[in-house]
């Protein structure tokens, strides 16, 4: 089980990645060298050389899903839910609108469960993290998208999601 203390970001899996990248042939960039990403807007070009399946000439299809990780988060509840809603609404970014109703009257998808009345519902919090960081823990085959794996929510990413999600009653 991988601990997670205050807000700790998890960039070395981005680094890993790049470096997988290495032992397949393709190119690599280190870590100081990967573009800065901004959350909502495109990915910048040159740096999608660093990801061996955003380069057509690795082999992506040679990339195994990362270990299911369990966690446990321990550090302060302080999310921000404002900016949680422009995650979970921005399509580069969350897209949990793609699967889900929100709060907030946003009408979503029906693939995942309805979240509007998701704070009426008391669930733990520890469950609630774990099932954005990986939902797998509880279900294996689950379509619900590796987001902190895959590092494409940070851990105060997730915390502002929460914080949105929460805020629906």
């Amino acid at each position: 089980m991988l601990n997670l203390n205050g807000k700790t970001l998890l960039r070395s899996a981005l680094f890993a990645v790049a470096c997988s990248t290495a032992l397949m042939g393709g190119p690599v960039m280190s870590q100081d060298q990967v573009p800065q990403w901004v959350p909502g807007e495109p990915y910048p070009r040159e740096g999608l050389r660093a990801y061996a399946c955003h380069d057509y000439n690795l082999p992506c299809g040679k990339m195994g899903s990362p270990e299911i990780e369990q966690v446990k988060y321990t550090g302060p509840r302080d999310g921000d839910a404002e900016k949680g809603e422009r995650i979970a609404l921005n399509v580069r970014w969350g897209n949990c609108l793609a699967c889900h109703s929100l709060p907030k009257g946003h009408e979503g998808g029906t693939i995942g469960p309805n979240l509007s009345n998701y704070g009426a519902r008391g669930l733990p919090f520890e469950y609630t993290f774990q099932r954005i960081w990986d939902g797998r823990v509880y279900s294996p085959n689950a379509h619900m998208p590796v987001y902190g794996p895959n590092g494409v929510l940070s851990v105060e990413d997730i915390l502002d999601v929460i914080a949105f999600i929460e805020s629906g009653k």
